[in-house]
């Protein structure tokens, strides 16, 4: 059965983690999606009683004086892709007349029943077959053509829909229904699944205090709802627009001015972002640096700054820059300020790739990836290996400093599906928690950090935390990381990625190199042929030259190629 559309009234049988496949399955109850759906409904009821519309209200109270049965149908039927369904295709069998519970519905105005429908409406809910059927004088000749051709065909012919031999169900107050999923999770990309998932224990999250709200008025709730679904359609299909449809879009946004509410603000400037970048790359150049002034977010100063030099406009350029190294927004904006000033001053910069200590290794490619075929290069020379990439020091200050990300905050948690603070990405979550952080990388010392990091992932085991990949931990690692990294570069590390999470957290080096009887230890980052270092890789490299954590870059080179082009 599928969780999310609720298609069958089975019992659902499903592991709760791989490891306990066999061992632990949880069946939930038959009417387990109405139980969740009465969670959310109390939940938001609970939370925001005082910015509901009537009609949302009204959608409140009516439902709940509903039977169970006409409860049910309803449910199942919001659940899935809709908005109209054929009577005769439904079947669950734990309601006991689903007539009688349609007809409960239609009283109480949340369905209708038999509404109006064009051909286009009424062929999405017919096979090809049945539309011949249907319509044999007009689709006769052409029962060989595809459906939509036959669609077309009768949209030109203007005929009325025929008597049909089903009823048209269409739930009602879909509109006010999405309203409170996003009160509940504050965006529109989780819903009813998410209590699914914990049901059946394949999500668990942190049981953190829910005392915030998201929003505290029906502006902010509007003005959030309209970002949630302009977001979702500059994200469709990630399609490219053309320019036509990015000025449509653009003239949806209403002006920065209008958001004082700190997630509205970046919700708003991640979708400015969005819309700007499309604008550049269709070459629109000036309205989008228009765009990107509506944002505080980078890379928004990044792309002004090469806009304008696209456009000569070397002094404005450069006086981005200088407000870019004057206020930096992230270690990757400030290292990009400074590097483009130098571009545009005609001053030479040496190439930074030459200060990294570098490795180049000829290999036999045996089709794997790049970073595998190394790490067992570097295994039969004696290292136990590990591909990490990002997963280590974030999972290691995710166990370090797991009660600082999920502490009672004002706005932190407001709703029980976060794998972290709302403020976790930004630059708010330092500025609340830069204290505790403090103290908490002066106490480190390797016995109390190792005993704290097993600890923590043995009780939290399982647990969405936003920094920490489950799978790419284990004890092992840990205390291999803990007894070989020191613990001044550990603590450096930790340092910089909590101050800024958002830019931090990516650009590690891909393996680690643990050699436990020569006490030693080393990061490599693996650049296949063709494959360039990016801009956060620098940095982080840059920052190990800086502090003295051994890394290096292997670049590597195929023997066949070699032989292939006879060098020697």
């Amino acid at each position: 059965m599928c969780p999310v559309c609720g298609c069958s009234a089975l019992p659902i049988l499903l592991p709760v983690n791989s490891e306990a496949a066999l061992q632990t399955p949880v069946v939930l109850p038959e009417d387990y999606y109405l139980t969740n759906f009465h969670q959310l409904l109390g939940f938001v009821e609970q939370q925001y009683a005082d910015l509901l519309s009537c009609r949302e209200t009204d959608f409140l109270n009516t439902f709940r004086l509903l039977g169970e049965d006409a409860q049910k149908l309803y449910v199942r039927l919001v659940g899935r892709k809709g908005p109209m369904f054929r009577s005769d295709k439904l079947s669950y069998p734990e309601i006991a007349s689903i007539e009688l519970a349609v007809n409960e519905l239609a009283g109480a105005g949340l369905m209708q029943v038999n509404s109006p429908l064009d051909m286009v409406a009424l062929s999405d809910l017919m096979t090809k077959s049945e539309l011949l059927l249907c319509f044999p004088d007009q689709l006769g000749p052409y029962r060989s053509e595809r459906k939509q051709i036959l669609v077309n065909r009768l949209v030109d012919s203007g005929n009325p829909c025929p008597d049909l031999p089903f009823t048209i169900l269409q739930p009602l107050y879909r509109e006010e229904l999405r309203t409170l999923l996003f009160l509940f999770f504050g965006n529109l990309s989780q819903d009813l699944t998410e209590f699914v998932l914990q049901d059946l224990g394949l999500n668990h999250f942190e049981n953190y205090p829910l005392k915030s709200r998201l929003f505290n008025s029906r502006e902010e709730l509007e003005q959030g709802l309209s970002l949630s679904l302009l977001w979702q359609e500059v994200a469709r299909d990630h399609k490219k627009r053309d320019l036509d449809e990015l000025q449509a879009l653009t003239a949806k946004l209403p002006p920065s001015s209008d958001f004082s509410h700190p997630t509205l603000k970046r919700r708003y400037a991640r979708l400015v972002n969005a819309i700007a970048r499309d604008l550049e790359r269709q070459g629109a150049l000036r309205e989008a640096v228009a765009s990107f002034q509506q944002s505080h977010l980078p890379p928004s100063r990044e792309r002004r700054t090469r806009i304008l030099a696209k456009l000569n406009d070397t002094a404005g350029a450069l006086a981005l820059c200088e407000e870019i190294q004057a206020s930096p927004a992230s270690s990757l904006e400030l290292a990009f300020a400074h590097r483009f000033a130098k571009t545009l001053k005609g001053e030479k910069r040496r190439r930074q790739t030459a200060q990294f200590n570098e490795l180049t290794l000829e290999l036999n490619d045996n089709g794997q990836r790049v970073e595998f075929q190394v790490q067992a290069h570097f295994k039969h020379q004696g290292w136990q290996v590990f591909y990490v990439e990002n997963a280590l020091i974030n999972g290691l200050a995710g166990l370090w400093f797991w009660d600082i990300i999920f502490a009672d905050r004002e706005g932190a948690f407001f709703h029980p599906f976060q794998s972290g603070p709302a403020d976790l990405m930004t630059p708010d979550f330092y500025r609340s928690c830069k204290d505790l952080i403090y103290h908490r990388l002066a106490e480190m010392s390797e016995s109390n950090l190792l005993d704290t990091l097993l600890a923590t992932y043995n009780g939290k085991q399982g647990i969405s935390n936003r920094l920490v990949i489950w799978p790419a931990l284990s004890p092992e690692l840990i205390t291999l990381a803990v007894s070989l990294i020191p613990i001044e570069q550990l603590r450096a590390m930790f340092q910089r990625l909590m101050f800024d999470i958002a830019h931090n957290r990516t650009g590690f080096p891909d393996l680690i190199l643990f050699d436990p009887g020569n006490n030693r230890y080393q990061w490599l980052e693996v650049k296949g042929p063709g494959d360039r270092l990016q801009e956060n890789q620098k940095l982080w490299l840059a920052f190990f030259q800086e502090n003295g954590i051994p890394a290096e870059v292997v670049y590597v080179r195929w023997a066949a190629d070699r032989t292939r082009l006879n060098i020697k």
